[in-house]
């Protein structure tokens, strides 16, 4: 379909037209002085002006939101680390309240064993801040590209040889392209970002559930934005903002956690984490020890925990 088409047609999501105006005027402005400027060079024209233009924005506004994804990514991997840790007192607790683990008791306890070890379990939800950073942007880009006002009358909006301008087709194997380095990208970052399982013997069956729901949702997820980069809304333009975002990511991933969960790069599953905070404890001592220590703590009254703590 083509683009003029389409724009003129108002989007497939005529809702978000008023809003998109709004949000779309900086988009304008920087995609159309990025496009001004490199049309020029004709080296880059002859790659793709427009395309280079979105990567240049993608990348300007993943630095703007770079304080706020690191921040949520070391507070995870922070949690993520103590929730290893007290793995075994958790499974204890679950093993002590088999039955009962909506009573209030049970929930004290295991708020509790939270506070002890100062982890947060609202946490978690700090992981929606960037993604719904990202709303505003991908609503104002979206209507940037299909109403594309920035772009000067017959303006070439390939890159690399692909026309961004189209959606992905099926009957077109070159549009297949960008969808499935779109879905890739995110199978990676998915990956990267998920938690590494307990050593077996220290997960209960409650924390399986758990694991395995994170795990079908690092491949369920790549499958979604594969199938979205066919849809008639979503043009090339817009997924190849997508990758560039994913690959942004996927670096600032990388100095925090590695490779995660990454197959073949990544820590095999049950591996302890950089320091040995999982593993081995400091002075040396061995993994069974700490997992007995852990266990028995459970089951001392918080009280006694507390005084022991001040000696």
């Amino acid at each position: 379909m083509n683009l003029v088409v389409i724009a003129a047609s108002g989007g497939p999501f005529p809702w978000l037209k008023p809003v998109g105006d709004v949000l779309r005027f900086p988009f304008d402005v920087s995609l159309g002085f990025f496009y001004n400027v490199l049309s020029h060079v004709p080296v880059i024209s002859a790659i793709g002006a427009y395309g280079l233009a979105i990567v240049l924005v993608t990348v300007g506004v993943k630095l703007i939101l770079f304080p706020l994804y690191q921040t949520q990514l070391r507070l995870s991997r922070k949690t993520q680390d103590e929730q290893r840790k007290i793995a075994p007192q958790l499974a204890a607790l679950r093993k002590k309240y088999k039955g009962k683990t909506t009573s209030q008791e049970f929930i004290s306890a295991q708020q509790e064993l939270y506070k002890e070890h100062g982890i947060n379990p609202a946490a978690p939800l700090l992981g929606c801040l960037p993604t719904l950073a990202q709303f505003p942007v991908l609503i104002g880009l979206y209507q940037a590209i299909f109403q594309h006002h920035f772009l000067p009358h017959g303006a070439k909006i390939f890159f690399l040889g692909l026309n961004l301008g189209i959606h992905a087709s099926v009957q077109n194997p070159v549009t297949w392209i960008l969808p499935v380095l779109a879905g890739a990208t995110t199978y990676v970052q998915s990956k990267m970002f998920t938690p590494p399982p307990p050593p077996p013997g220290e997960q209960d069956s409650q924390a399986a559930q758990m694991q395995q729901m994170t795990q079908s949702m690092s491949l369920i997820m790549p499958v979604m934005i594969v199938f979205f980069g066919f849809q008639s809304y979503a043009l090339q333009g817009l997924v190849l903002y997508w990758i560039v975002s994913n690959l942004f990511s996927i670096g600032q991933q990388y100095t925090v956690n590695g490779w995660g969960q990454l197959p073949i790069l990544g820590k095999p599953a049950g591996a302890p984490p950089p320091g040995g905070s999982a593993g081995a404890g400091s002075n040396g001592t061995g993994r069974g020890d700490e997992v007995a220590t852990t266990v028995a703590r459970v089951k001392q009254p918080a009280g006694a925990r507390r005084r022991g703590r001040r000696r």
